[in-house]
C-alpha cells in the first residue's frame, strides 16, 4: 500500500487532449495522461484498438460527457479485473458503463 501511494504522490494528473473517430466524426477527448495510459492497456487487453473502445463507450453513454465516461469506464474496468471471482473472463468490456 504505501508504494501505491508513493506512486500516487508522484502521478502528474496533467490533461491530455486527443483527436479521435467516432462514426466517422471527429471528436476531441481531453482526459488525464493516466486515463490515456489505462485506455491503451485495456485496448492491448481486449485486442481491439483505442478507437474503437473510446467508439463503443461513446455509442453506450449518448450525450452525457465522453471524457467522464471514459475515466468512469477505466476505473470500472480495473475494479472488475481485481475481484476474486476471476473479474473480466465472462464480461463484456461495454457492459462495465452504468449507461
Amino acid at each position: 500500500m504505501q508504494n501505491l501511494l508513493r506512486i500516487l504522490g508522484q502521478t502528474s494528473y496533467e490533461q491530455r487532449r486527443r483527436e479521435i473517430t467516432v462514426d466517422g466524426r471527429r471528436i476531441s477527448v481531453c482526459v488525464s495522461e493516466e486515463c490515456w495510459n489505462a485506455l491503451e492497456d485495456i485496448s492491448l487487453q481486449e485486442g481491439v484498438s483505442l478507437e474503437t473502445l473510446i467508439a463503443n463507450v461513446a455509442r453506450r453513454c449518448g450525450r452525457r460527457s465522453l471524457s467522464l465516461e471514459l475515466d468512469l469506464f477505466a476505473v470500472s474496468y480495473y475494479q472488475t479485473a481485481s475481484l476474486p471471482s476471476g473479474g473480466l473472463r465472462d464480461v463484456e468490456p461495454a457492459n462495465l458503463l452504468p449507461c
